[in-house]
């Protein structure tokens, strides 16, 4: 009635189908967290570099103080990125620093983002230029005026 026929080799090709989009997943994964752990620490440099340059007590050095420490902070912490450039840009009272790096990774460019041969990240951080010691003498300033008011008060009564 019902006759049996035996495919050869069926679980074998199957397997090979799961197993290679299988690996391909995996590695996918791995790339994919270097450029999360990139961006994440492309933006924290970026903004590190950008606040320490807008402390500075001479408002006029903070775009030379953040032009020559950048390639320090950068380093060479990044995972599969590339080189990584960075820019910094005065507008008033805001200091503005753009860093960017490219994340290779080892598949066609028809794969990528744009057709680059990796993915981009690009992350801007701001900060806002204050002279510290300034701050710290005018709240000193307005503490000894309020104890000077108190102890006018006091006397008055």
């Amino acid at each position: 009635m019902f006759v049996r026929r035996k495919a050869a080799a069926y679980m074998t090709v199957e397997a090979s189908f799961i197993v290679t989009w299988t690996i391909f997943v995996f590695v996918f994964l791995i790339y994919l967290s270097f450029y999360s752990y990139d961006k994440c620490v492309l933006f924290q440099d970026a903004y590190a570099i950008c606040f320490r340059g807008s402390i500075q007590k001479q408002e006029d050095n903070v775009v030379s103080y953040i032009g020559a420490h950048m390639k320090e902070q950068f380093g060479k912490k990044y995972f599969a990125a590339g080189e990584v450039r960075g820019s910094v840009d005065r507008d008033g009272n805001v200091a503005d620093v753009i860093g960017e790096c490219l994340v290779k990774v080892p598949i066609r460019t028809d794969f990528t983002m744009s057709g680059r041969s990796g993915w981009q990240i690009r992350t801007r951080a701001r900060a806002q230029i204050i002279n510290p010691t300034h701050i710290i003498r005018k709240s000193r300033w307005m503490e000894n005026m309020e104890n000077s008011l108190t102890a006018m008060a006091r006397q008055a009564d």
